[in-house]
């Protein structure tokens, strides 16, 4: 047999070994944690009345995370994600 003949048998050979793998560490996974999906509660947001005041709160967050002086950042826009 030629190289890369063999080279070629040795990756998918590889690539079968990792799917078995992948599908062990699935099936564990399931065993220890349940197949089953939890139910989340969609609880709709009450509409923002005070733009003025989100983006206020907004602003004092981001600067605090980022270390920054509220005064140097400036909101573009706040959209509802989702």
């Amino acid at each position: 047999m030629d190289k890369t003949m063999l080279i070629v048998i040795g990756v998918f050979a590889g690539l079968i070994a990792l799917i078995m793998i992948l599908k062990a560490v699935r099936a564990r996974q399931e065993k220890l944690y349940g197949g089953e999906e939890e139910a989340v509660e969609v609880v709709s947001a009450p509409a923002i009345t005070n733009r003025a005041e989100l983006a206020a709160v907004a602003a004092s967050c981001i600067a605090e995370v980022m270390g920054k002086d509220v005064s140097g950042l400036r909101i573009v826009s706040i959209k509802q994600a989702g």
